[in-house]
């Protein structure tokens, strides 16, 4: 018997944020460097303006994410919205095939996989598409909660 069963109609949605100490870590971080940019004058005027002002607008974001969290993956019942601060990625459930892992660069990457009217709807090449999603946390765990909020009941395509 095949497995239907995900987030479905009526569901809480799940929501995957970033990890708090992980991002108030890159925060902290980000404003250091615009504090040490703006005090040190032997690089030069303009090259300390121009890190401040770059180290600066980078901290204002992340700290603005961190407080509005505006980057999360939220699994509900139409499918996976995936928000970054420059990407938005949707998908319907009746779009995607499975979720697997694979190792890139030492590091596990989560892969999704797409079906075959999905790839020809979205026109894309290949039917395997990076889901950068793990936002911090183990990917085997983001792994193992994706393939189970997969709703695999026969839907009309959209």
């Amino acid at each position: 018997m095949k497995k239907t069963k995900g987030v479905r109609k009526g569901d809480d949605p799940v929501i995957i944020k970033a990890m708090v100490w992980r991002q108030s870590a890159l925060t902290l971080f980000l404003f250091v460097c615009a504090f040490f940019f703006a005090l040190i004058d032997y690089v030069g005027p303009v090259v300390s303006w121009v890190c401040t002002i770059f180290f600066g607008l980078f901290f204002m974001l992340s700290f603005l994410d961190q407080l509005l969290q505006w980057s999360r993956l939220r699994i509900d019942e139409h499918g996976y919205d995936l928000r970054t601060w420059l990407k938005r990625q949707k998908y319907h459930h009746e779009e995607i095939e499975s979720f697997s892992s694979r190792a890139y660069l030492n590091r596990r990457l989560i892969i999704l996989q797409l079906k075959r009217h999905a790839v020809e709807k979205l026109k894309l090449h290949d039917p395997e598409i990076p889901f950068p999603c793990s936002f911090g946390r183990p990917v085997d765990d983001v792994l193992v909660l994706l393939q189970k909020s997969l709703d695999k009941t026969p839907r009309k395509i959209k």
